[in-house]
């Protein structure tokens, strides 16, 4: 729980300004208030810590003093309150009988561990030089000197312990050059003196606290995001149990046979509706169910499929999609895969990180599986997929909150917290060497598309186990040079066009029991002549021949219809282009083990035994970039 952090350096007097980060705009539990959003909820938690005044501010509705009684109608307004019954109308609670309703549903019999459930409104008889009079109440929102002086004079008297909390900090610490340090106006003094705040070592021994409070880190200044003296605080995505707990109790403050409760179900239900919210969080949840209860419809798995999607798509501003494998968790791919995904999974099962690469790489050319083959890889290992894209792939999809043209870092930046958020997370990369641009491109602009936050978050070991990283490339060799780095993509994984029993196989999963009798699948994909047929040309293939027994009004798919699809279709890639990329995956390999059990014929000559002729395929490849004129080999 990322409040024990703050409440382990705060005992231990390691720290006592926080900045906070990411899931900023949630729903909190307060074991004595029940859900809470994140102000309220933080200021709870500093009066729970001890601190006697607490208080917050933000350049927009200034200072914000912590009130019960406007948390319950807040809470009454989201209906997270029970209601009761009374002539025919509903009613909600009175918030001394939600209290006494949220100890029932947290189980603690009447009369016991008050001390615990009974905690004190903060601020209620203090006096410190009549601050709470004179006030802060009084003074514009805007970090005037006058409000600086206020801070200056709270947090420097030791009559109480003082917990203050700095909400949309970017309003006063933006990302902005402008912010250099100088003392030249409000904004850039207020900006000082809350760096100031977190080396004065005399504001840590009267034990006062500062939660500095933002939603995404690029938005702020660096210099309060790289100050050691300031510890990070994430504020996650809720995880399974809890994400289960907030649809219980939505369940349990609802009325019998009420829209709510129809739409969450059952038990078996409601544990599915948390099982398939992950990577939202219980303000989605909310939504989804409020949506749902007024629709009076069950939650259904396409519904959370759906809102789960546009609510990443959003919060990441197309950056990352995340999708559900479920379906695929008993499908097989070739061998060597096979063998792959099954010592991960049993790494994983096993807490062996050595079994548990940090990232793959998938190579060999386009149409060969390479998506499919990793979420065959999160489907297997019970992870969940994720597709990171980059900035030449969400084109104009961004949001300049800091209006320094770096739009795609700052979404970046969400998306990388949020699949830390989601973790167990396996995160697929596709065209890896897209990543970054040539070598003709300026330095600066290779820069911009790689932003190094990506590559820190490839490099963090904390996250091994956790995130598995999937890079797929059909050009390695204009592969950012950076991927190369050890550690990084150390496991690579060969895939080549399917060999002649894997062709015939995948036409015949498409074509369907109806009509597997009738075709005779050897004769159309058994022969040298569909060789180098990637699984995505067969297909397209059947689509195509499914085309033509519609346009000739059958309901079913001939031998003709697929030999008419075959004999018309055209590949991407000459001949000559697919050797050129299939040589360079070979190229990549460092273990047989790391190719498929059965090569075609044009790639043998490459591979003897258990070795790969390098050398061989160096030569090879010099003569293919000569005839294709292509750079980079």
């Amino acid at each position: 729980m990322f409040l024990e952090q703050i409440a382990t350096h705060y005992r231990a007097s390691s720290a006592h300004q926080f900045l906070l980060h990411f899931n900023v705009q949630e729903l909190q539990y307060d074991e004595v208030y029940g859900y809470l959003s994140t102000r309220p909820y933080l200021m709870e938690q500093l009066n729970a810590l001890g601190c006697e005044l607490v208080m917050g501010y933000n350049a927009i509705e200034g200072i914000i003093v912590p009130r019960a009684n406007h948390w319950y109608a807040n809470q009454t307004m989201l209906d997270i309150v029970p209601r009761y019954e009374e002539a025919g109308v509903s009613h909600f609670q009175s918030l001394e009988t939600w209290r006494q309703t949220l100890r029932q549903l947290q189980g603690a019999p009447k009369g016991e561990g008050s001390h615990q459930i009974e905690r004190e409104p903060v601020n209620a008889s203090l006096a410190i030089g009549k601050l709470h009079e004179d006030p802060f109440a009084t003074i514009e929102p805007a970090p005037t000197e006058e409000l600086q002086d206020k801070f200056r004079q709270l947090l420097s008297q030791d009559d109480v312990k003082v917990g203050l909390i700095i909400d949309f900090l970017e309003q006063i610490a933006p990302n902005h050059p402008s912010l250099t340090g100088g003392a030249n106006d409000e904004l850039q003094r207020f900006f000082n003196q809350i760096q100031h705040w977190a080396s004065d070592l005399s504001i840590r021994k009267r034990k006062h606290i500062i939660l500095l409070v933002t939603q995404n880190t690029f938005d702020i200044h660096p210099k309060l995001t790289l100050n050691p003296e300031i510890p990070l605080i994430e504020i996650p995505f809720p995880n399974y149990e809890r994400r289960l707990h907030f649809i219980q109790h939505l369940y349990a403050i609802a009325a019998e046979n009420s829209p709510t409760r129809n739409s969450l179900g059952t038990a078996e239900e409601k544990e599915r509706i948390a099982r398939e919210t992950v990577g939202v969080n219980l303000s989605g949840i909310h939504d989804i169910v409020r949506q749902a209860a007024a629709e009076q419809q069950k939650i259904s798995d396409e519904h959370l499929q759906r809102y789960r999607t546009e609510h990443i798509k959003v919060f990441s501003h197309g950056v990352l999609e995340v999708s559900p494998v479920r379906e695929l968790a008993h499908q097989q791919g070739p061998g060597h895969v096979n063998r792959a995904i099954q010592d991960i999974a049993d790494g994983i099962k096993q807490g062996d990180w050595r079994r548990t690469p940090r990232g793959i790489l998938l190579l060999g050319p386009a149409g060969t599986g390479k998506m499919y083959m990793t979420r065959l890889l999160a489907a297997k290992t019970g992870m969940t997929f994720a597709q990171l894209r980059y900035a030449n792939q969400v084109g104009k999809v961004t949001v300049n909150i800091s209006e320094n043209e770096n739009s795609y870092e700052r979404n970046l930046s969400a998306a990388l917290n949020f699949i830390r958020g989601i973790a167990p997370v396996v995160v697929f990369m596709e065209q890896i060497e897209q990543a970054s641009p040539h070598t003709s491109m300026p330095a600066e602009d290779t820069q911009r598309v790689l932003p190094m936050n990506l590559v820190n978050a490839i490099s963090d070991t904390s996250l091994h186990g956790r995130i598995i990283w999937v890079g797929a490339t059909s050009r390695p060799d204009i592969m950012p040079p950076i991927f190369r780095r050890t550690g990084l993509f150390d496991d690579k994984l060969v895939l080549l066009p399917p060999p002649a029993e894997e062709r015939i196989a995948m036409m015949k999963h498409y074509a369907g029991e109806e009509v597997r009798d009738s075709i005779d699948f050897r004769s159309l994909l058994g022969t040298a002549s569909t060789d180098g047929l990637s699984g995505r040309d067969i297909f397209l293939i059947h689509q195509r021949a499914h085309n033509i027994s519609k346009r000739n009004r059958r309901d079913t798919v001939t031998e003709d219809d697929i030999r008419e699809a075959i004999e018309d279709f055209v590949p991407n890639h000459s001949p000559e282009m697919q050797l050129f990329m299939a040589l360079l995956a070979l190229r990549e390999a460092n273990s047989r083990a790391m190719l498929p059990d059965k090569l075609l014929p044009q790639y043998q000559e490459f591979v003897q035994g258990n070795r790969i002729d390098k050398t061989k395929i160096n030569q090879r490849l010099l003569e293919l970039s000569s005839l294709l004129r292509v750079n980079g080999a």
